[in-house]
């Protein structure tokens, strides 16, 4: 992890400049908005209310920084911006924290509870076994959160003896430097548990850690040797318990709650008090630009959000889509009654898993199943994967398991564990309900090898073989075979290929070796095509066995992630079929045809306060109608219109997806906090259901509720909640008729307008995470309620990745986790914003790298030093035209072109583009005007100045509003840089100047030094003569004049090297070409220099156009090179003449002046005359050696790529230098496209030099934008500084 800078003193200064700015911006009320005249230009953006049980964090700032930047960007194009924030208190989190903490009084004490310590856990090496040694075992566990306010004295280890009570076995001392004890237990043969007993420094005891994993050592690890040749005893978990849960105190205590105001939170209302206000601190110190006078909070206890939800979901009722009905719940049967958060001991947050169960017919019945002969006997297999049945080779059970056969009726048997036929009674599937019949009991090496039939497998006769892995506690206990799609059934395949494995288990050859693995899906892995992506991932990652655990679970998540995002079936009734379309209408065939069922379980294990484990039962429940052929199509048709803007493909896809699958929804529960189903009040509104358009609500919440955040003092329209019946709703917001009430005529009027000023929603930006939930639901919802005013829909849906911190994914036990108070405190506010903006833009996770914050928070205050030595007089500046040279003309024409690119990276959002491009790259051209000057003795261009300055703190405003505020100041501005205009060209962007700029200040530098780089070995040179060229040699002439001619006939195929390769035409176009020109004899005599140089100047032309076939510079490069002479002497170190390659000035100079051609000058170098002296800089430093002698040692210059000097900010990447070279373009620009550098990180490193040396000089910027972008970013770069990555 990056580490902050050791002074503080600019950090510090940056957190000043941010107070202050923030306070101007309170004073002028810069960020409220209010509805303008029809017609005014307007932007809303919103952003999903956070969850307030807790603070908000870095995750939050990640994807609210899109929203940011958009309100920002927006408000400088000159519209009307309106960006609200609400916060979320609906559902069961908070009510069931309140009700933890009050358990937790009530069992442990208050205020200081007396905590167990953590369950001890056997530490376990890579291959998940328990390592003996000494016939001890290490056990780890978490001390007490909390003592009573004691001091822990000792820790005593338990293990349990015969009679199921403990006895001491060892003790630990307390540790006060570290969360975690570890310990040495001694272990006997068979099963061992183990548990921990605190020791207070009184003499008491506190209660006891919950039991460790039981642990088996019977096993023998055969990768170790022992004494005399022996095998050291391991262990093994028998069956893994959960972690360690935090307890609410505990977290309560890590958010720096002080623990006397802690019994405060066992109120639910408290919690809505408490966070709301520090997460608006929180927004306003990371300089959100929100109108809070909307901000709100959810619930019945905000009586005017309450009055808006009802009125919604009674529109939704009236429009029928709403039911009710049986739906798949949590349930507690102890209880009798559905059980939520609130309600459990273990498993809050757990939910309903589907299963399809697939019907697995028994050919042969075993003997132990004798009595069941007779009748159709079915093994349930629960799966996730329906589609990839026509894939199995076999089926997996356990051999030690135990399993029942239940009555589903007279002629039919189920074989499944019992946890899954219990959740299956309470589904209707097995009678009587909650109690399913059982027949007999089985185990699994009973049925081993037994004959079975898998429906839509490709063989008819499979068996039954052991799968040692199989975990009783998930699914029904017998498992699908799929071994071209799943590394773990090809890895266990393979074992039982061996004979030695086979024997072990008492498993016949001809159960196995006859069947040959069946490749289901077709995925690109690696950029080729895969038919087996089991057998190439496992073979890739050199997977041995069932054992390669670590190594199973990285092919696992590449084979299943791609292959259903990606992959295509290969096999079966719906062949060629995209995988995530077919795997829910391949189960509903499969349903449909008897071969499955659906059924339903707690995705984990749930415990209710009564102590049973519950299940998953249907009970009734009202629930939205999604998925409703009509309702959906409206949505959908909406999704792909012109009217909604989703910013890339992949978004939009996820959308479709999502659409595709999603169907109806339960929206009611029986406790929690919201408001209650008007019709229905003993249930309330669930959470993602009272969150669908409450856009809507911002538009008019600051005349209801301004004055307090859950509405109890009313608002600036003095309107009270009683009178918000649904007809003064449907007046606001459907263009209902006037409602009769109290409110004033004009005030309602008032209310309208604002609505439909700021209606539609311009912009919601979120994580990707609620592609499926909340943002579809957020369509479904719109359409509802705005059925024939389709211009209220959402107009578009901005959706990123998930946030890693340093690459690692965000965990307070890798000391990464922040909440957003703590990220600003670290680094500022504007470093974390510039940290967010270069974290990435696409849906793959977002890395927030802390050395770019820290990066940021070192340049920004030295930027502002500079700017004030401008405007100071310090630095003097020239008063003069700024056309009255080249070098002024290019700054002016780079300025014009990065502020259009950035503009349009804003448009995009894609920030990390506009930040490189309106940030670092402005800053670099502005640096490298600065050197030019500085190397010629020139004064700065005071006009140019001064529109760099102001036009550097408008574009980066968006992302550093406080930094650029500040400098908006300095600049003598009034009023705010954020309420300023984008800046406008000044000119047409001039591709000509652009070309001049990068040979002059790029390539000539480049390819001169480099050629001074092996002068230099023989001695060093102290002067050089460049010559210029106005015309290429005859040969070249007439090769151009071909290809013009070709070109004019569009016979001359211009696409790139790698596409050439596969298209067909365009190689047979070019081969036309090279025949007609190897086929005159004039250019006979240059036959091997013609198919190189033809094929230079055709890719040349597909890149930069048809001017690149001209055979003469589109500029006057004498009078350029010229103009920048002591540039090139102080990048040289040497004297420099320009001269025409027609008149040599020496007869030693003749074979370098002939080897210059337009746009390609060369260079001699020589000793210089006797007496004169070379120019000293820190180039001529590092070009050590003799001088090159006068009249020998002359050789042609060779081509080369060219670099300027680079920004002074810029650093060596401390991540780079290990990645690996790309040659294919294509890979290089999507790894491009998630990255500014090749190795990532803030700064280039050794990985991008050797890269660059390995990407070709032309590259078409419209074919792999990315590299381009790259490529010339890396050119800003001298070889010198490329040297030291």
């Amino acid at each position: 992890m990056a580490e902050a800078p050791k002074s503080t003193a600019r950090r510090d200064g940056l957190q000043a400049i941010e107070a202050e700015v923030q306070k101007k911006w309170a004073e002028m009320n810069i960020f409220e908005a209010d509805a303008g005249e029809p017609g005014e230009d307007k932007f809303m953006v919103t952003f999903p209310y956070p969850y307030m049980n807790g603070l908000l964090h870095l995750g939050h700032a990640y994807s609210l920084s899109k929203a940011i930047f958009a309100a920002h960007f927006n408000r400088l194009l000159g519209k009307k911006v309106l960006f609200p924030f609400g916060f979320h208190c609906t559902g069961m989190p908070i009510q069931a924290a309140a009700n933890k903490l009050t358990r937790e009084y009530e069992v442990y004490g208050k205020p200081y509870p007396s905590f167990p310590s953590g369950r001890p856990q056997p530490v376990t090496n890579k291959d998940d076994n328990i390592e003996i040694k000494d016939d001890k075992v290490t056990l780890s566990f978490k001390q007490p959160a909390c003592s009573g306010g004691k001091a822990v004295k000792l820790y005593h280890i338990m293990r349990k003896v015969d009679d199921g009570k403990y006895a001491e076995v060892g003790t630990a001392p307390f540790d006060a430097s570290n969360g975690k004890v570890t310990v040495q237990a001694p272990v006997e043969d068979g099963k061992c548990i183990y548990m921990v007993r605190v020791e207070l420094d009184d003499g008491s005891y506190g209660p006891d850690s919950k039991e460790s994993d039981e642990v088996s050592i019977d096993a023998k690890d055969k990768s170790k040797g022992g004494k005399a040749g022996g095998k050291p005893k391991v262990a093994k978990k028998i069956l893994a318990k959960t972690g360690d849960a935090a307890f609410q105190w505990e977290i309560l205590k890590n958010m720096g709650i002080p623990i006397e105001e802690m019994p405060k939170f066992t109120s639910p209302e408290f919690w809505l008090s408490h966070f709301p206000p520090l997460g608006i601190r929180d927004l306003k110190n990371f300089g959100c630009p929100v109108d809070f006078r909307r901000s709100f909070i959810t619930t019945s206890i905000n009586p005017y959000y309450d009055s808006f939800i009802r009125w919604q979901f009674g529109k939704l009722k009236a429009s029928n889509k709403i039911g009710f009905g049986k739906r798949p719940t949590i349930y507690s049967e102890t209880d009798g009654q559905a059980c939520m958060d609130h309600d459990r001991a273990e498993g809050e947050g757990v939910g309903p898993q589907e299963y399809t169960a697939i019907k697995i017919k028994l050919l042969e019945v075993p003997e132990a199943m004798k009595k069941l002969k007779g009748k159709d006997i079915y093994l349930l297999a629960a799966t996730l994967r329906p589609e990839t049945m026509p894939g199995q080779t076999n089926c997996w059970i356990l051999p030690e398991g135990e399993y029942g056969c239940y009555k589903y009726d007279d002629k039919t048997v189920y074989v499944s564990n019992e946890r899954a036929a219990r959740n299956m009674s309470f589904q209707d599937i097995l009678k009587p309900w909650g109690k399913p019949e059982l027949l007999q009991k089985v185990k699994g090496s009973d049925l081993m090898g037994c004959k079975v039939n898998c429906p839509t497998a490709k063989y008819d006769v499979v068996h039954l073989l052991p799968l040692l892995t199989i975990k009783m506690d998930k699914g029904t206990g017998i498992v699908t075979s799929v071994p071209s799609d799943s590394p773990d059934d090809y890895a266990a395949f393979m074992d039982l290929m061996k004979p030695g494995k086979r024997e072990h288990h008492g498993i016949k050859a001809e159960w196995v070796e006859p069947f040959e693995i069946v490749p289901i899906i077709e995925v690109e892995i690696d950029g080729e095509p895969r038919s087996m992506a089991a057998q190439y991932m496992c073979e890739k990652l050199g997977v041995q066995s069932q054992k390669d655990t670590v190594k199973l679970k990285e092919a696992h998540d590449v084979c299943y992630k791609l292959g259903f995002d990606r992959g295509v079936l290969s096999n079966g009734p719906m062949k060629g079929m995209p995988v995530k379309q077919a795997k829910f209408e391949f189960r509903d065939l499969m349903v449909k045809d008897g071969q499955a069922f659906a059924y339903s379980e707690p995705e984990k294990k749930v415990v209710g306060r009564s102590g049973d484990e519950c299940v998953v039962a249907l009970i009734d429940q009202w629930y939205l109608k999604y998925g409703e052929e009509t309702w959906r199509k409206s949505v959908e048709d909406h999704l792909l219109s012109s009217d909604f803007q989703a910013y890339n493909n992949r978004i939009r896809e996820s959308f479709q997806d999502a659409l595709a699958w999603l169907k109806e929804w339960a929206c009611s529960r029986s406790f929690g906090l919201g408001t209650r189903v008007p019709w229905d009040e003993q249930f309330v509104i669930e959470s993602l259901s009272d969150s669908t358009i409450y856009m809507a609500y911002y538009t008019v919440a600051h005349f209801l509720q301004d004055k307090a955040l859950d509405g109890s003092s009313g608002g600036s329209g003095n309107i009270k909640p009683e009178q918000m019946t649904p007809e003064v709703w449907d007046f606001i917001y459907l263009n209902g008729a006037m409602p009769k009430t109290t409110i004033p005529k004009d005030l309602l009027e008032k209310m309208r307008k604002e609505f439909r000023y700021w209606y539609p929603m311009d912009l919601r930006a979120s994580g990707k995470d609620l592609i499926q939930n909340h943002l579809s639901f957020c369509l479904y919802n719109h359409a509802c309620v705005w059925p024939d005013e389709k211009e209220m829909w959402p107009r578009g849906f901005f959706c990123n990745g998930l946030t890693l911190v340093n690459n690692e994914k965000m965990s307070k036990s890798k000391g990464n986790f922040f909440t957003l108070e703590d990220i600003m405190k670290k680094h500022s506010a504007d470093a974390v914003r510039v940290a967010c903006a270069n974290c990435g833009d696409t849906m793959e996770d977002g890395n927030f790298e802390e050395a770019v914050a820290t990066n940021a928070l070192l340049k920004m205050p030295v930027f502002t030093e500079a700017m004030k030595a401008l405007l100071s007089g310090e630095e003097p500046l020239d008063d003069k035209p700024e056309d009255t040279n080249f070098l002024d003309k290019w700054l002016a024409n780079e300025l014009n072109r990065l502020v259009l690119e950035c503009k349009n990276y804003y448009v995009t959002m894609y920030y990390r583009e506009a930040l490189r491009t309106g940030w670092f790259e402005f800053c670099a051209a502005f640096d490298q005007y600065r050197d030019v000057c500085k190397a010629g003795k020139r004064k700065l261009n005071k006009a140019l100045v001064m529109r760099y300055l102001e036009w550097q703190m408008i574009i980066f405003s968006p992302i550093a509003p406080h930094f650029c505020e500040h400098g908006w100041s300095l600049l003598g501005k009034t009023g705010s840089v954020l309420t300023s205009r984008w800046p406008e060209p000044t000119k047409p962007v001039d591709s000509l100047i652009v070309s001049q700029g990068d040979y002059m200040l790029n390539k000539v530098p480049h390819d001169f030094i480099k050629l001074l780089e092996k002068a230099s070995k023989n001695g060093k040179p102290e002067q050089a003569t460049v010559y210029v060229a106005k015309r290429y040699p005859d040969w070249k002439v007439k090769v151009l004049s071909k290809l013009r001619e070709y070109h004019s006939k569009s016979a001359l195929p211009l696409v790139t090297p790698d596409e050439m390769k596969s298209n067909d035409k365009a190689k047979e176009q070019w081969k036309a070409v090279m025949t007609d020109i190897l086929s005159d004899a004039s250019l006979k005599p240059f036959g091997k220099h013609l198919g190189p140089f033809a094929a230079f100047k055709r890719d040349e032309a597909a890149a930069l156009g048809d001017s690149a076939l001209s055979d003469e510079s589109p500029f006057d490069e004498w009078a350029l090179i010229s103009e920048f002479v002591e540039y090139l002497q102080d990048k040289l170190g040497l004297k420099v003449d320009v001269a025409s390659s027609e008149s040599p000035a020496a007869p030693e100079h003749k074979d370098a002046a002939t080897t210059a051609q337009p746009g390609k000058p060369a260079v001699y170098f020589a000793a210089p005359p006797k007496g004169a002296a070379a120019p000293k800089s820190k180039a001529a430093g590092k070009a050590a050696g003799k001088a090159a002698p006068k009249a020998e040692g002359k050789k042609a210059p060779a081509a080369a790529k060219a670099a300027p000097a680079a920004p002074a900010a810029a650093k060596p990447s401390p991540s780079g230098g290990s990645f690996s070279v790309l040659k294919d373009l294509k890979a290089l620009n999507e790894h491009l496209s998630t990255r500014s550098y090749v190795a990532g990180g803030y700064c280039p490193s050794s990985g991008d030099a050797t890269q660059f040396d390995a990407t070709p000089e032309i590259v078409s910027a419209e074919q792999y934008p990315h590299v381009a972008r790259w490529r010339r970013h890396i050119l800003s770069f001298s070889p010198e500084q490329r040297g030291k990555w």
